[in-house]
């Protein structure tokens, strides 16, 4: 019995032994994230065919809308991915808020990697309101057929969840960033000149105003387009 207790006390000692002295992965790689608008001005055409709107064409275009300004608050994102040796991996950054989405390679938050290959690859931002801020704001200009110009201001006024993925990455040590582009024309495929033709317009210069109160219809419309506008890529700077 003695032997026996002798016995389990040493492998008992071993064991905290290998717990204590046992090492985290150390981790090598930072991955930051970037957010950029791309094709800014997009067709608007009279026909209701989903190809007809949405063609991205020269700013100034005559039947076209033309956005100038693109803002995003992001209150989060959440990275999730499975990593070789190590399984599922979650890390999340906070409070990006009012990214520039027109000034090129802008970084927002960073958090540590451990080299390795990275596989179901999955980011989910969390679009939302700050004091100040809507989740997305974006102002430009409205070019009827006939060249007259009217401003627009679109406010996305309520949260959104966008889950997006990336393929398989094998990470080595360095500076990564998941670049998420937005590409606006999106936003008008499938729409017609009479979406924005029929509107209701405020102020002395006949803005149209695009938001969960004003020209609703329209609005519903932008906003179910949003998540397709959106992708990611996760590569080494």
């Amino acid at each position: 019995m003695k032997k026996l207790y002798q016995i389990t006390s040493a492998l008992l000692m071993v064991v905290l032994f290998m717990a204590c002295t046992k090492k985290e992965v150390a981790t090598d790689t930072k991955l930051s994230y970037s957010f950029s608008a791309s094709n800014l001005n997009a067709s608007l055409s009279s026909n209701a065919s989903a190809s007809a709107s949405g063609a991205v064409v020269a700013a100034g275009t005559n039947g076209s809308i033309n956005w100038t300004t693109a803002s995003v608050n992001v209150a989060k994102i959440e990275f999730s991915a499975t990593k070789s040796g190590s399984g599922a991996i979650s890390l999340e950054t906070k409070n990006l808020y009012l990214v520039n989405a027109l000034k090129p390679d802008s970084l927002s938050g960073t958090v540590s990697l451990a080299s390795g290959v990275y596989e179901n690859n999955q980011f989910n931002l969390t679009l939302a309101s700050s004091l100040t801020n809507p989740p997305l704001l974006l102002t430009g200009t409205y070019i009827e057929a006939s060249g007259t110009k009217i401003p627009v201001r679109f406010e996305m006024n309520q949260a959104q969840v966008v889950k997006l993925e990336a393929k398989r990455v094998e990470v080595t040590a360095g500076t990564y960033v998941a670049k998420v582009t937005v590409q606006l024309n999106a936003l008008v495929t499938g729409l017609t000149a009479s979406d924005f033709g029929q509107t209701t317009r405020t102020g002395t210069n006949n803005m149209i105003i695009i938001s969960s109160t004003i020209n609703r219809a329209l609005y519903e419309k932008l906003v179910a387009r949003f998540t397709s506008t959106l992708s990611v890529d996760f590569s080494k700077q």
